[in-house]
C-alpha cells in the first residue's frame, strides 16, 4: 500500500494487487460513507478486499497513535450494528482473510457467512479493462489480462467451490470458457491456453463435489458445445467431456449417441480431408468411450482400415496378450494401404516392434529389411537398428548386402549418412562426388579433407568453374565467392581459389558486378 492519506472526510491510498488500484472512502462523523476502488471486481459498486486493506491500515495507524477505539466503544458498535451490517463486513472481510475466517468457523456464531457470489459480470468488466477501441487486447495487455483472471479463480470461484456454490461456479466458468474462445487477443505467452487449464481445473473439481442435478448440468453444456463450432476451446471440451468423469452409465449412453450423429455430420461433409479428420476424431472418441470388450472388438472390426482405429485395436491386442492378432491387423492394414507410403511405414515400425518384443529376430529383421529397402529407403535410425541385431562380427558382411541392395533403389546421395555412420570414407566421397552441386561436399567434405583434400578441392572447382559460365546478379556472384572461401579452408584451396580469380578477371573483363565481388574474396 502506497500513499495512505487520511483526512476528515477522506481516506485513499494506492494498493497493490495484479495491479495498482487506487482506493478513496469518505467519512462524516468518522462513519464510512462511500468507498471506491477501481479494480474491476469493485465494478457495479461491490466492496473489494483492496477497501477492506485501506480501512485495516488506517485502523492500525490510529491504534498505533492511541486514538484507537476503546474496548467500549467497540461494544457499543457490535450493538449497534444491524445484522445485514455484520453480513456486510464478513462477506467483505473473510474470504480475503483465513485467519479471520479460520476463527468465525471456530467461534459457534449461528449467523452464516454470506458468500461471495462469482458473476459473470466480472469476467467481462475485466476483458472490457484490457480491450481496445478494436476489441483487441494487444501484447502488452495480455499478461495483466490473464493475471486479474488466475487472480478472480484463484480466488472468487475458489472461494465460492469450497463454499459449494456449484450453480454459481458454473455459471461463471461456463461464460469464462466462451468469453476466451471468442476473445482476440495477442497471447503470444501462451495466455490463454493457460487460463483455459486453470479453468478446467476448477471445472473438474467442480464435477467431483456436484449434485446429480448440477452434474447433468455441466454435461448438457459440454455436449451443446462440442457440437458447434469452437476455436481455442475445442480441446478443452473435449478433454472435460470425454476424460476420467461422468462416467456413469447415463452419461456413458448418452455420450456414444453423441458421438455417433457427430460422425455421421462428418461423413456428410464435402471436403474430402476434413471429412476423413473427423471421422476418425471422433470414432477414436466413440472408443474410448465404451466399456465391453466385445463392443470394443466388434467397432474396431467394422473400422479397422483407419489408421487410428487400428492402431487402438493393436494396443487393445497387446494388452489382452493377444499379440499374434495385433500382428495380424497390421499386416492386413500394409496390405490395404499399399499405396500409403507413411500409413504403411507407421504399421511396419509397429510390426517390427512387436517381433522385437516377442524375440522374433528372424521376423524382427526381415521387417526393418523391408523398410530400408522398400517402404523407407535408406532410413539411418532403421539402419542403425538393423546394425544393432546383428554381432559386431556379423555385421560386415550384413551391411554389404544390405548397401549393395540400396545401390539398386536409391541415388548415391542418399546413401551419404550411412557410409558416413559406417566410417566408409572411400564410399562417401564417391558419392559427394557424384552428386550434383556442393551440398554433399558441405556437410561431409570437412570430415574429409584431411584424406581427400585433393578431390574435394576439384568438385569444388569444377562446380564455381561451371557457375561462373552464367551471368547473374550479384546474388549469384557472392555465392561463387562463398564457395571459394569454403574451398580455401582445405589444404592448398587458398591458391586453387587465387588462380581461379586471376583467369576470371581475364575472362570476364567487362562484368564489372562479379569483378567487384571477386575483389571482396578474403581466404
Amino acid at each position: 500500500m502506497q500513499n495512505l492519506q487520511q483526512t476528515a472526510t477522506q481516506l485513499t491510498a494506492q494498493v497493490q494487487g495484479t495491479q495498482r488500484y487506487q482506493v478513496t472512502i469518505t467519512l462524516q462523523d468518522e462513519e464510512v460513507q462511500t468507498m471506491t476502488c477501481d479494480c474491476p471486481y469493485a465494478d457495479g459498486q461491490r466492496n473489494c478486499k483492496h477497501m477492506a486493506a485501506v480501512l485495516f491500515a488506517a485502523e492500525e495507524i490510529a491504534d498505533g497513535d492511541g486514538n484507537g477505539a476503546s474496548d467500549d466503544s467497540i461494544t457499543d458498535l457490535i450493538a449497534q450494528a444491524t445484522t445485514q451490517q455484520m453480513r456486510d463486513f464478513l462477506m467483505l472481510v473473510l474470504p480475503h482473510n483465513p485467519t479471520l475466517a479460520t476463527l468465525f468457523r471456530t467461534s459457534g456464531s449461528t449467523e452464516p457467512v454470506i458468500p461471495i457470489r462469482p458473476t459473470a459480470n466480472l469476467i467481462d468488466a475485466i476483458c472490457e479493462q484490457y480491450t481496445d477501441q478494436q476489441g483487441f487486447i494487444d501484447y502488452d495487455s495480455a499478461t495483466p489480462f490473464a493475471n486479474d483472471l488466475l487472480a478472480y479463480l484463484d480466488d472468487d470461484l475458489t472461494v465460492a467451490l469450497q463454499n459449494h456454490q456449484d450453480q454459481d461456479v458454473f455459471d461463471a466458468i461456463s461464460h469464462l470458457f466462451l468469453v476466451l474462445d471468442q476473445l482476440e487477443i495477442d497471447d503470444s505467452d501462451g495466455e490463454i491456453m493457460m487460463l483455459l487449464d486453470a479453468g478446467a481445473t476448477i471445472w473438474t473439481k467442480l464435477v467431483h463435489q456436484a449434485t446429480l442435478s448440477v452434474k447433468r448440468q455441466l454435461f448438457d453444456w459440454l455436449c451443446t458445445q462440442i457440437q458447434r463450432p469452437l476455436n481455442a476451446l475445442e480441446e478443452t471440451i473435449q478433454d472435460l467431456l470425454f476424460g476420467d468423469d461422468f462416467t456413469e452409465p447415463e452419461f456413458l449412453t448418452a455420450k456414444l449417441t453423441l458421438v455417433d450423429t457427430l460422425i455421421q455430420r462428418a461423413r456428410q461433409l464435402p471436403d474430402t480431408w476434413e471429412r476423413d479428420w473427423q471421422v476418425e476424431q471422433w470414432t477414436i472418441l466413440r472408443l474410448r468411450t465404451m466399456v465391453a470388450d466385445a463392443d470394443i472388438e466388434a467397432f474396431c472390426h467394422a473400422n479397422v482400415a483407419q489408421k487410428r482405429v487400428r492402431d487402438y485395436y493393436v494396443d487393445f491386442c497387446l494388452q489382452r496378450q493377444r499379440p499374434q492378432e495385433a500382428i495380424d491387423l497390421l499386416r492386413e492394414g500394409k496390405r490395404v494401404n499399399r499405396d500409403l507410403v507413411g500409413v504403411v511405414c507407421h504399421d511396419s515400425h509397429r510390426l517390427a516392434t512387436i517381433y522385437q518384443q516377442l524375440g522374433q529376430t528372424t521376423n524382427y529383421r526381415q521387417e526393418l529389411w523391408r523398410l530400408l529397402t522398400d517402404y523407407d529407403p535408406a532410413n539411418l535410425d532403421d539402419f542403425k537398428a538393423y546394425q544393432a541385431s546383428f554381432r559386431s562380427s556379423e555385421w560386415p558382411v550384413q551391411r554389404q548386402k544390405l548397401l549393395a541392395a540400396l545401390k539398386d533403389q536409391v541415388a548415391p546421395a542418399e546413401l551419404t549418412p550411412l557410409y558416413a555412420h559406417e566410417g566408409l570414407d572411400q564410399s562417401l566421397l564417391q558419392a559427394i562426388i557424384a552428386q550434383k552441386g556442393l551440398a554433399g561436399v558441405q556437410t561431409y567434405g570437412p570430415a574429409l579433407k584431411n584424406k581427400y583434400a585433393r578431390q574435394i578441392i576439384q568438385k569444388y572447382v569444377t562446380t564455381v568453374q561451371q557457375a561462373v559460365k552464367t551471368t547473374g546478379t550479384r546474388k549469384h556472384y557472392r555465392k561463387i565467392v562463398g564457395w571459394l572461401r569454403e574451398m580455401a579452408t582445405y589444404p592448398n584451396g587458398s591458391i586453387q581459389a587465387q588462380q581461379l580469380i586471376s583467369e576470371w578477371q581475364q575472362t570476364y573483363p567487362r562484368r564489372s558486378a562479379m569483378l567487384d565481388e571477386l575483389s571482396r574474396f578474403r581466404a
